[in-house]
């Protein structure tokens, strides 16, 4: 089923910003026990809503496909990257919004619960909530309590009827542009946040994607793409004011966004405040929310592509070894659009417990360890994990210091 209409503001005047194809579930990983089950491909297409620049997939997944049908495999503290990322979120959010001990904080999104037991730690009370079962089960060992479940207003009794109080603090992250209806989200926020509560939300930004070309953040779990435009719009919408914004180099380039009640006079820092203003005027300039804008990206997407493909080819017709370094969403949509599979690429390499020995969506490739480059003599290697690629890079150094590494991004790569 196709979207034609805005999710923001119903408009039917929607304009393609790309087409990657068909695609599986990019954050799906697949057992051995399944590897002969077929994956649903869905058409993978980027609209533009013209009339008020919201930004949207076209086709309609269900969440029970993406979070439920195979254990979700990616943890937020999967790496010492991440780990320190959230743990300095955990401090930054706090200070910014106020908590005190005894302040109740609601994770949307709590994934493994990491970020939630940060929040104990500063002697707040948490509740996660994550509709992946096998994400929940990791949190609960964790000693974060969790509701499974998706995030919307006809299941808020489930998720208000465990706080002890309303909570000071909702935090979502890399989740909020998975909801299908993002105005129920966040009139989800608006009916459970605390009077004088903040809600803070961060994930990849629309305007750094486009720039940047790496279009490997698009996949079927993100559902909406964000501008602080568009932020302060759906918000808007609902009774709610964005206060401030942040530019957070995570994720290869993201938003953190503070929300607080119209009603609340309370605002953020004059730094977080004044960057509001500034990033809208950033993407207005940049033309984010004109269609003739997207002729140029989906162009170089294209020629990146084809650029990188004869190089490729070119490397294993002459004997090389090819290997994905991290088995991350992002990677599973940039192998679907080159259309690389295990007769090309010998492996993908991560160190998450959660996907070494399981395969790749759509392409059958095996997860490995790091350690298995070590077998290799000339071994090509594509970061696909190119947000972390300084850590990767030295990490690899001491298991295989003969890597080649190629690069089909651009010159966005970390390095």
């Amino acid at each position: 089923m196709f979207r034609r209409e805005c999710l923001l503001c119903q408009s039917r005047t929607l304009a393609e910003v790309i087409d990657l194809g068909m695609h599986p579930m990019a954050d799906t990983f697949i057992p051995a026990s399944r590897l002969s089950d077929a994956d649903r491909l869905y058409p993978l297409i980027v609209d533009l809503c013209e009339s008020c620049g919201q930004i949207q997939l076209r086709t309609v997944t269900k969440p029970s496909e993406r979070y439920a049908e195979v254990d979700y495999s990616y943890t937020s503290s999967n790496s010492a990257t991440s780990r320190r990322h959230w743990t300095e979120y955990a401090e930054v959010v706090a200070r910014e919004t106020g908590l005190t001990a005894g302040d109740v904080v609601v994770e949307v999104g709590s994934n493994d619960g990491f970020l939630c037991a940060e929040f104990q730690k500063l002697g707040c009370r948490v509740l996660g909530v994550d509709p992946s079962p096998a994400m929940a089960e990791l949190a609960r060992a964790r000693d974060v309590a969790t509701v499974t479940g998706l995030f919307e207003t006809r299941s808020l009794e489930d998720v208000v009827s465990r706080l002890p109080a309303r909570p000071r603090l909702i935090a979502a992250n890399n989740v909020f542009n998975h909801s299908n209806d993002p105005l129920d989200f966040a009139k989800a926020v608006q009916q459970t946040l605390a009077h004088d509560g903040t809600f803070v939300f961060e994930l990849p930004y629309w305007a750094n994607l486009v720039e940047q070309g790496t279009f490997d953040q698009i996949y079927h779990e993100h559902v909406t793409y964000f501008t602080v435009t568009y932020a302060v719009n759906v918000f808007k919408a609902v009774g709610m004011a964005v206060v401030g914004a942040a530019l957070v180099d995570y994720h290869g380039g993201s938003i953190r966004v503070f929300v607080r009640h119209k009603a609340d006079p309370s605002t953020c820092s004059p730094q977080l405040a004044a960057m509001v203003e500034t990033l809208m005027a950033r993407e207005k300039g940049d033309g984010l929310f004109e269609e003739s804008t997207y002729v140029a990206f989906r162009g170089g997407v294209r020629r990146r592509r084809d650029t990188f493909l004869e190089r490729l080819y070119h490397l294993v017709n002459d004997g090389r070894a090819v290997a994905c370094i991290g088995a991350a969403a992002k990677g599973n949509t940039f192998l679907n659009y080159y259309k690389l599979g295990a007769g090309t690429v010998a492996c993908v390499t991560d160190a998450s417990e959660h996907k070494i020995g399981k395969y790749t969506p759509g392409t059958r490739i095996p997860i490995e360890s790091d350690a298995v480059l070590a077998r290799y003599d000339r071994l090509c290697a594509i970061l696909t994990s190119w947000n972390i690629a300084g850590a990767l890079r030295k990490n690899l150094a001491t298991i295989n210091p003969r890597i080649e590494y190629l690069n089909p991004y651009g010159d966005h790569e970390a390095s």
